[in-house]
């Protein structure tokens, strides 16, 4: 990527230990702690400097000092974190200040349409159009980065925060700043509910966007004015040298918990960044609410197998100290640490070898409220993703953030499929581009509503995508209860001929050039069960519609068979989905043998390895993480390889036997555990 800086620490391998230190912290030992993140296995420490409080004695007025600090506790863990080898990364939070802050300028902070201040324990937050953010927490920064030579820095909550610590929404925030600032872009007022309801939330999402990138912006550019070797930890969106995303239950969010948090954040994150490094922070506790109730160790270690075989580097987050009263994670995190710290030459500068992506839009995720399938388009793009992992097929994510790329559609290049999981929202470049990718020889999946709104959720006249095997949609059936028929030659399903449909079919004019397959059949009878039989023969509504577009193929499934593997979890739908795909897809590596297992192939290029990753989720069930069972007899394909190949975690060498016909060569893998690598070549 242009402008990546090699010789910057984030670019090799780190392991970082945020220690996210509470006010009476500021009585410990900076060497002692420098010298247990050290041992601990840890590269980098994550430490208090300043924002709503200052951990560093502070001159400005504004900025509340630690009531316990006696020292430059800032100062003085810099040098501790240095005499120990370690990178010290400063941790800020400019989100919000305190009554001290608040008294002196109200008109800085956040204030809903009632007037109310978003108050929380003594601290207010700040307005991203507001003058703390714009102007005294630059200040804050200038004058910490003008004291301390910090080899990072990490920025806390940034952004807008409408939901506090207890999950109580406290509304759109209605101060001047907001309020001229939209009316400047928009030329209306504010919504007064975050809402497709109201005609002016479409135009807010714009608003928080750009003006949140413009904060970030801000932020970036004064560190890199004072401090230009210093690395910017972000999300991502705004500017930032390395990205770090954050690892942890929410036990509101609604059953069933989902496992696969760390890898979904990954393929996000190298998506979008485009080659900037990554990191998930696997956060030790549970949630906000119970900061001192620890994650399991098998949680923590489900998660950084998941991040490695995603190509992220790893972070860990402590609310304090090493000091913890619920200890249990300490011990194994610390174990992975250390092998990690042994095999890390084998996690670093990588790239994922994948020929097969799933499709990530922000414009759906944040519009979806506006289209009609919206209440489960969550659902629909995880049923993919599970189908997909559990179905061992190796993929990535693309970004619909990144279809304005000059090169966006050098990125797809390197992919045979992409499946579209109920994209709805999809702008006119992006189609371009998707379209390009199959007249050029790719092949798209998409289902449901793709392409049937535009970026900011308007309902286009017809389907964005030429390469589509369907002209328009007539019809948008919901609440259907009923089937599709797979014919006796139709894919590969000996034993099954009905597919449940629940829910959306939407009914399209086909283009004359298209294929059909499988049928729409009537709704039936289901009770009582003497007249559970058909009546009515299925008419022409297909199940799968597929056309030739160039020298690709699009595949449309007017339904969400995804939707339905989410919910419902039987693996016709989730077999649909990957017969699809693997009629255009050629595996990186291939897993035979029972087992929860994901599979990823990462590969690099400087010296011709290929590192293939094998994930244990024996362990979870709903909401329970533990030890998982050994995974045993399991065999492994690759392609074009040969002699022998060495395990990471088991540490034994193996010996391929003989390709077969696909030219695959097989090993007899050894049990595992948690996680497993097998390095291939090199």
């Amino acid at each position: 990527m242009d402008g990546i800086d090699m010789d910057a620490w984030w670019q090799g391998p780190y392991r970082i230990v945020q220690t996210n230190l509470r006010l009476v912290d500021a009585a410990l030992d900076p060497d002692a702690l420098a010298m247990e993140a050290r041992a601990f296995g840890a590269t980098a420490i994550t430490f208090n400097v300043g924002g709503i409080f200052a951990f560093y004695p502070t001159d400005l007025e504004l900025q509340a000092r630690n009531p316990f600090l006696t020292r430059d506790l800032t100062g003085d863990m810099l040098a501790a974190a240095h005499r120990a080898g370690l990178k010290m990364v400063g941790r800020y939070d400019l989100s919000k200040g305190t009554r001290i802050a608040y008294d002196a300028h109200p008109e800085w902070f956040v204030h809903n349409a009632k007037g109310e201040p978003q108050e929380y324990n003594g601290t207010y937050q700040a307005c991203v159009n507001g003058g703390w953010a714009g102007d005294y927490g630059l200040r804050i920064l200038t004058e910490s980065l003008e004291r301390y030579d910090l080899d990072g820095l990490f920025f806390n909550m940034t952004g807008y925060q409408p939901v506090d610590y207890s999950g109580q929404y406290r509304g759109i925030c209605h101060c001047r700043n907001c309020q001229d600032g939209f009316s400047a872009m928009f030329g209306r007022a504010l919504p007064q509910r975050e809402d497709f309801s109201d005609p002016a939330y479409a135009d807010f999402l714009v608003f928080k966007e750009e003006t949140s990138k413009a904060a970030a912006r801000r932020i970036y550019q004064t560190v890199k004015a004072i401090r230009p070797r210093a690395g910017v930890m972000g999300s991502g969106r705004g500017d930032c040298d390395f990205m770090r995303l954050e690892l942890q239950r929410a036990v509101k969010r609604p059953a069933p918990e989902w496992p696969h948090q760390a890898g979904e954040l990954s393929k996000w994150a190298a998506a979008y960044g485009r080659g900037k490094p990554y990191g998930c922070a696997s956060t030790n506790f549970l949630d906000y609410n119970w900061r001192y109730a620890s994650e399991t160790p098998a949680h923590h270690l489900l998660r950084f197998g998941q991040q490695i075989a995603n190509g992220a580097q790893v972070d860990y987050y402590l609310l304090g100290t090493f000091d913890q009263p619920n200890a249990a994670p300490l011990g194994p995190v610390r174990d992975f640490l250390h092998w990690h710290a042994r095999n890390q030459d084998h996690f670093t500068a990588t790239r994922s070898a994948a020929r097969v992506a799933l499709y990530h839009s922000r414009a759906t995720n944040l519009h979806a409220g506006a289209t009609r399938t919206g209440a489960v388009q969550g659902q629909a793009f995880r049923g993919a993703y599970r189908a997909l992992l559990e179905g061992r097929v190796p993929f990535d994510y693309v970004s619909d953030e990144r279809m304005g790329d000059a090169d966006a559609l050098a990125q797809l290049a390197r992919y045979d499929v992409i499946v579209l999981a109920n994209v709805a929202c999809l702008g006119d470049e992006e189609a371009r581009v998707l379209d390009a990718f199959v007249e050029q020889g790719g092949t798209v999946i998409a289902t449901g509503e793709t392409a049937l709104y535009d970026e900011r959720g308007r309902p286009r006249d017809g389907f964005a995508l030429d390469c589509l095997p369907v002209e328009r949609l007539d019809q948008a059936a919901g609440g259907l209860e009923t089937y599709v028929r797979i014919g006796e030659d139709e894919l590969d399903f000996p034993l099954t001929r009905l597919l449940h449909l629940h829910g959306w079919y939407f009914h399209c004019d086909r283009k004359a050039d298209a294929t059909a397959m499988l049928r729409l059949l009537p709704p039936p009878k289901y009770g009582p069960p003497e007249l559970c039989f058909d009546e009515q023969a299925p008419g022409d509504d297909a199940g799968v519609m597929v056309r030739r577009f160039g020298k690709g193929r699009a595949v449309y499934l007017p339904w969400l068979p995804e939707w339905h593997y989410y919910r419902d979890g039987l693996p016709e739908h989730r077999e649909l989905l990957l017969q699809l795909v693997g009629q255009d897809a050629r595996a990186p590596a291939k897993l035979e043998g029972e087992g929860a297992v994901e599979l990823t192939v990462r590969e690099q290029l400087a010296n011709g390895r290929r590192i293939i990753h094998l994930v244990n989720y024996a362990g979870q069930r709903g909401s329970a993480y533990e030890g998982p069972p050994a995974l045993t007899r399991l065999r492994l394909g690759v392609p074009d390889a040969g002699g022998r190949v060495r395990t990471l975690v088991s540490d034994v060498e193996i010996a391929f036997g003989e390709p077969d016909g696909d030219g695959y060569a097989w090993i007899e893998l050894p049990p595992i555990r948690h996680f497993e690598q097998v390095v291939v070549g090199g």
